[in-house]
């Protein structure tokens, strides 16, 4: 018998629409969301022209990014993948994720409000005039292969079915075969499907994701852009009050409900842990082994380089990645990643800090986090596609800034701090800022706590 969860008065069947059948493949989360069977399933892609075969439809854009092609960072062509690695375009590496989809529901209006209906959206938080749509998950299921994608798009035809896309209906559409979801290339290619096929969907939440190629490359919702304005504390209280997007704060120091109270006043988070040294005040700091720690850091007592190379560094840093996600932060700023150009006490080569700085990456965009590259001005060139933002000590005083400029030419921005006391005076300050190209440029103490910020911001 299916059971009924009446939500403000729409009923959404735990079963799903055929009866509990999920193609094989076991799932505790039935119940949770309706299963979606025998939907008829065709594809669409990034970049795709407006034509005849696709009903004239065109995919440069989405509907909540205008430039979406240039955001995936090309033409996701389903004719013409890459020899070694089929899920991706040939010709470059995607920045957004290529297992994605599109179901005919839009949250916001033509005129980019809310409609009335995202208040019945399961995961409704707060009111908001964005997307809660937007870089959610499903499982697609045909037969007895499972796949994981995430929502990019509205569509096929139609933009506001929600009695399909979250309750027990039929889709409403009757074009090409009452077609209920479009995916990508890579879903298909990964499921075998033909054109037009059947197959079955349901949501997941991120946390019920598993591993797999859909999370080699995860998209977020940014929440950044080279204008965000920000402000770094890393000890005492917070101060709350500061006017700026972007709160950098420690990870470890941080409670839950800070953050919370953060998000309550719309700043994103960013969390800060260090990735390459070891600091013996931190509660995780017995982990490491003896032969893990190397030479002092330069200025900082008690704080040791890491040897970047062991597996079990690693597990620690994915540990506290794992601790950012949990305590609610929507990025990190891992510090010193710049150990092979230090005297570190070990034989780094710079491959061995690009491979760990890309481990890094590449984790926290498998939990959905933003991360940022500090410093490590001389890698930037290799990395800038692999990290969300910059974050610079003293480009200026020690003139390096030119090296952030691939930042500002991603589209991603550039937090720099500068330290010398001669940005006290308020002339040098002004001409500081003045010459601070497309960064986000503070004068702040050098311990970082809250007894003094300039910003050429606020």
């Amino acid at each position: 018998m299916k059971k009924l969860i009446l939500i403000l008065g729409l009923s959404f069947i735990g079963c799903g629409g055929g009866g509990g059948d999920n193609g094989g493949v076991e799932d505790s989360h039935v119940y949770k969301y309706t299963l979606h069977t025998d939907i008829t399933t065709t594809y669409f892609y990034v970049g795709e022209d407006a034509s005849i075969e696709n009903y004239y439809i065109a995919n440069s854009a989405s509907a909540w990014d205008s430039n979406w092609s240039g955001h995936f960072g090309g033409v996701d062509n389903p004719y013409d993948r890459n020899e070694s690695y089929i899920y991706y375009p040939k010709g470059f590496i995607p920045k957004e994720n290529p297992f994605y989809f599109a179901l005919p529901y839009n949250d916001l209006d033509e005129n980019g409000y809310a409609k009335s209906t995202q208040k019945l959206i399961p995961w409704y938080g707060i009111d908001s005039n964005k997307s809660i749509l937007k870089n959610r998950w499903i499982k697609i299921i045909k037969d007895n292969k499972v796949v994981y994608a995430q929502w990019e798009d509205s569509g096929p035809f139609l933009y506001d079915d929600f009695s399909y896309v979250f309750g027990s209906n039929r889709p409403s559409n009757r074009e090409n075969e009452s077609a209920g979801l479009d995916v990508s290339p890579a879903v298909k290619l990964y499921l075998g499907l033909n054109d037009i096929d059947k197959v079955s969907w349901q949501f997941i939440d991120y946390s019920d994701v598993p591993d797999g190629v859909w999370k080699d490359i995860i998209t977020t919702d940014s929440k950044l852009s080279p204008k965000s304005s920000w402000y770094w504390q890393l000890s005492g209280e917070i101060n709350q009050n500061i006017p700026a997007k972007v709160y950098d704060i420690d990870l470890f120091k941080t409670s839950k409900e800070t953050i919370e109270q953060l998000h309550q006043k719309d700043k994103v988070v960013i969390c800060y842990f260090s990735a390459g040294s070891y600091e013996d005040w931190r509660e995780d700091s017995y982990k490491f082994h003896k032969e893990e720690l190397g030479e002092e850091l330069d200025g900082w007592e008690d704080e040791r380089w890491l040897d970047i190379r062991s597996q079990n560094v690693k597990r620690i840093m994915i540990d506290r990645l794992h601790l950012a996600k949990e305590k609610g932060c929507d990025g990190v700023e891992p510090d010193n990643v710049d150990g092979y150009d230090n005297n570190s006490g070990f034989n780094l080569t710079y491959s061995d800090q690009i491979a760990y700085n890309k481990f890094l990456a590449n984790y926290a965009h498998k939990l959905g986090l933003l991360i940022g590259l500090k410093n490590d001005l001389e890698q930037i060139k290799d990395l800038v596609y692999y990290f969300d933002f910059g974050l610079n000590e003293e480009c200026y005083e020690h003139n390096e800034c030119n090296l952030l400029i691939p930042f500002i030419n991603q589209n991603k921005p550039v937090f720099n701090a500068e330290y010398s006391s001669r940005y006290k005076d308020s002339k040098e300050f002004e001409n500081l800022c003045q010459n601070a190209m497309d960064f986000r440029t503070l004068y702040l103490p050098l311990n970082l706590d809250r007894t003094f910020i300039k910003s050429c911001d606020y």
